[in-house]
């Protein structure tokens, strides 16, 4: 995907195809963890001729953060067919939320016709086929299956299934959809971890609730929200305010209850951001041996660099300096 803002978010935005064939290698790129099988295979696409339209046309925007990819496209009518599989610890779930058109999912021996306002999700793991007459505009997404509860065998039940507002969580997943897919590109990026995460974990009520399974006990919700909230510090280190409270707001929650979350685990919330910026000056003493101290300090979050010389040493039993000679003599040791 062109294009990297902060945040590790990836987007490509309203690239326009006229050619069937170029749209399936970027939708095989773009939708990688769907496409991955070891033999390098990708989506094939052809256009499916319908009186008055005049040639193959598509339109895609794309945005991938933390692994998920959440994406629209607007296509004329055409059939997608991928005969790859994709090993179980890297497949993924592709989801579409037709908001116009029609489109027929077919695997497994299993076909569904998904018409628009309703949901469609096919299995990475297993070949496939899309087919429209219609062409659709459609919010679609990939989803690993690490980012879901575990469903067990019961990812069976998601291959070419299909889920409309009328039915169960559906009446409250599919609008919320239908709004993402309006407003995709401007929501994503001012709120793009938020975005996920709250997509996400409506698709696992959704899904859970059709193959009769319960979403994840509360202990590992926490443990992955705390592993959410590790990952956004490290890529914030540098920022000036990086308080419990803008913590606490770039994850919809109190400070209150991100601290609870980090005492559960027996830390603090400045220990966690505290060591972050340790290990990422560790890092930068080996990685540039001509920087100063100071400057170390500067690009791992500390301003003053006295403070950053005292809880250095306080942390690993050395000053920076120390540390970076050790590691000098550690290089120039003759081997034996």
């Amino acid at each position: 995907m062109s294009g990297q803002p902060a945040g590790g978010l990836r987007s490509t935005s309203h690239v326009s195809f006229t050619d069937a064939a170029v749209f399936g290698e970027n939708i095989t790129r773009v939708y990688r963890p769907v496409f991955d099988d070891d033999e390098g295979r990708q989506a094939n696409v052809e256009t499916v001729d319908r009186p008055g339209q005049r040639g193959f046309r598509a339109s895609l925007s794309a945005h991938e953060l933390d692994g998920v990819v959440l994406s629209t496209v607007d296509v004329t009518g055409h059939e997608v067919d991928y005969q790859g599989t994709v090993d179980p610890d890297d497949s993924a779930l592709k989801i579409y939320y037709v908001s116009s058109g029609t489109a027929v999912i077919r695997q497994e021996g299993r076909e569904q016709i998904v018409e628009a306002g309703q949901l469609g999700v096919h299995d990475s793991m297993q070949p496939y086929q899309i087919w429209t007459e219609t062409g659709f505009d459609s919010l679609v997404m990939v989803v690993p299956k690490t980012r879901l509860l575990s469903l067990g065998t019961g990812y069976a039940d998601l291959s070419a299934a299909r889920f409309t507002a009328g039915e169960g969580a559906g009446c409250l997943v599919l609008p919320y959809l239908q709004g993402l897919a309006g407003g995709l590109d401007e929501v994503i990026r001012g709120q793009g971890r938020q975005i996920v995460r709250s997509t996400v974990d409506l698709l696992t009520m959704l899904f859970s609730s059709a193959v009769g399974t319960v979403p994840e006990e509360p202990e590992l919700r926490r443990a992955r929200q705390r592993e959410e909230i590790l990952g956004w510090i490290r890529e914030h280190l540098l920022d000036a305010d990086l308080s419990p409270g803008r913590i606490a707001a770039a994850h919809l929650m109190s400070t209150r209850a991100l601290h609870a979350l980090f005492a559960e685990a027996g830390t603090t919330v400045g220990t966690v951001v505290r060591q972050s910026r340790l290990e990422r000056a560790r890092e930068l003493l080996v990685l540039h041996p001509g920087w100063t101290l100071a400057e170390v300090g500067r690009w791992s979050g500390f301003a003053d660099p006295s403070y950053f010389s005292r809880v250095f040493r306080q942390e690993f039993g050395m000053s920076p300096g120390q540390f970076r000679a050790a590691g000098r003599a550690t290089d120039q040791s003759p081997a034996r």
